[in-house]
């Protein structure tokens, strides 16, 4: 499973590598690419995903899994925060933070959770995503913007259509909302319910541009970061180590202390959250960063590498999850 997901991967940063040396993407259609799914199909996922698969019960039952997700996000912090003095020159560092932090939490581990442990693997996945996501928005893209030369205002963060897509959705699940049943496409339909599901379904169709548009933006940024010179430098090699092997130790022993301590956490959410942990870079990391002020092109060479590495490192983790009794 693992190398089914990453070779579709593999290919569609290839279609954008193409296109862009065959001039169908320019760098100024490549940032706007990048722009949009940060602004339109990243938060259109966030909220169909969340009305789509939650419910309140869910999430009053299992409020803790949410916290799992911006735990590994906050590992990820921590490591980078650590590593970044010894890797990498001032104005870089926040990139080297950002990249170690942002795991690709939902492509890659979706399907392979699936097959492991079926609908509770999907559901663990989905949880996490949104704790994950409000650090994403917050302590992260400020992080990664502090040294730009246009640094985000506190109030452009609170107010980016990300943070606002995975409060609002969460909002309506936990109130039980009537809107939840026509996302769901449950119950009867009327005429203004048959109409919100149309706008639901078409909200759904732009949010299913979000992965393969990050991809198209990863393989034409990594087609400009070619022609600029790609090099194996220091700094990809530390967030390759921070990324694939010290985030998922750091949380794995965090997790299993917790444990060890008393804090009850079901098996499920427990073992998908140190897997996570060890995933390779988001595949929206260079859409970010050109977003936020960040070194694009080391974020498309720790994409393309750690995809790569990760076939290799991602079953050594789960052998090593299970042999720690995770």
């Amino acid at each position: 499973m693992i190398l089914q997901v990453s070779a579709q991967m593999f290919l569609v940063i290839l279609v954008g590598w193409l296109a862009r040396r065959r001039g169908y993407l320019t760098a100024e259609s490549t940032a706007a690419l990048g722009r949009l799914v940060i602004d339109v199909t990243f938060p259109a996922l966030i909220f169909t995903q969340v009305l789509k698969t939650m419910n309140q019960s869910l999430l009053l039952q299992q409020w803790y899994v949410p916290l799992l997700g911006a735990a590994y996000i906050l590992a990820g912090q921590l490591v980078g925060s650590a590593l970044a003095p010894w890797l990498a020159p001032k104005l870089q560092r926040p990139t080297v933070i950002f990249l170690v932090a942002m795991t690709n939490w939902t492509f890659l581990p979706l399907p392979i959770c699936q097959a492991l442990f079926g609908d509770a693997g999907t559901q663990a996945v989905l949880l996490m995503n949104i704790g994950a996501q409000t650090l994403l928005w917050t302590l992260c893209i400020w992080r990664l913007g502090r040294h730009a030369a246009e640094r985000p205002k506190t109030m452009t963060l609170l107010l980016n259509p990300g943070l606002l897509a995975t409060a609002a959705s969460v909002l309506l699940v936990l109130a039980d909302a009537p809107v939840t049943p026509w996302a769901r496409a449950a119950g009867p339909a009327d005429g203004l319910t048959l109409a919100a599901r149309v706008l639901f379904d078409a909200l759904g169709v732009v949010a299913s541009l979000t992965v393969p548009l990050s991809m198209l933006v990863t393989g034409g940024q990594l087609a400009g970061a070619l022609a600029r010179g790609l090099r194996l430098s220091r700094p990809l090699w530390g967030v390759l180590i921070g990324r694939l092997l010290l985030t998922p130790v750091l949380l794995t022993a965090g997790l299993l202390a917790a444990r060890h301590a008393g804090v009850v956490l079901a098996p499920v959410p427990l073992h998908v959250a140190c897997l996570i942990a060890g995933m390779p870079a988001a595949v929206s990391c260079g859409a970010f960063c050109e977003r936020f002020g960040g070194d694009t092109d080391l974020a498309t060479q720790v994409v393309f590498t750690s995809t790569l590495v990760g076939l290799a490192t991602l079953p050594v983790l789960e052998l090593a999850l299970h042999a720690v009794g995770v």
